[in-house]
């Protein structure tokens, strides 16, 4: 298993070791079990402003341009019967 730091603020900190003391398990699977959680919540949903388009004519030019770049590579995979690897 892969280990990584985490910075957490003094009084988040001290409402976590409350839980963990409560929940008789140590901080490290309190934060995995969370982080499981919040995965698992937000699988499969947009963010709420995923698609307001409050774009500069320069960004809204590159999304449409990748968005065009992105269709026309899938078309040419699905024509394509031989193993494609994406």
């Amino acid at each position: 298993m892969r280990s990584t730091t985490i910075h957490i603020p003094d009084h988040l900190l001290s409402k976590l070791d409350q839980a963990v003391k409560e929940k008789g398990i140590s901080r490290n699977r309190f934060i995995v079990q969370a982080c499981g959680r919040a995965l698992d919540e937000s699988a499969g949903k947009w963010p709420d402003d995923f698609f307001e388009l409050d774009l500069c004519a320069e960004d809204l030019k590159l999304l449409r341009e990748g968005a065009s770049e992105m269709e026309e590579a899938i078309v040419n995979l699905r024509t394509n019967r031989k193993g494609s690897v994406l």
